[in-house]
């Protein structure tokens, strides 16, 4: 029998944490909670029993449903910071840059729509 606390609080705390990271790294809920899923259903037949498994496919759930709502709140915050940015005169109209139509050189800003974000965070160039 596995204890209420570990079930109940102990790994969907867990879980929302590294479906947060995972989602700060790859960018992509699916994977986020695919990560997490595979990582439960391990431990569903090394260490637990098979009853295991309806929690294991619990935790996919709130893993991939963290992983959306925080990809939606920072696609939220990008477009807002993205808008507020372009209000503080940033042209490049005076400045000799060669040609070159980056505001902010040390990016990897996005050549398909020239906007500054990088390449996985754009949401054009899908």
């Amino acid at each position: 029998m596995i204890d209420p606390i570990l079930l109940f609080f102990v790994f969907p705390l867990v879980t929302i944490i590294f479906a947060i990271a995972l989602e700060r790294i790859f960018n992509n809920p699916f994977l986020v909670s695919a990560i997490i899923f595979g990582i439960f259903l391990i431990l569903a037949f090394t260490v637990f029993t098979e009853d295991f498994l309806i929690a294991a496919i619990a935790y996919g759930i709130l893993a991939f449903l963290t992983a959306l709502i925080f990809s939606t709140i920072q696609n939220i915050l990008d477009r807002l910071n993205n808008n507020t940015g372009n209000n503080t005169g940033n042209n490049n109209s005076g400045n000799n840059n060669n040609g070159n139509n980056n505001d902010f050189p040390n990016t990897c800003a996005c050549k398909t729509c020239c906007c500054q974000r990088q390449y996985l965070r754009c949401l054009r160039g899908r």
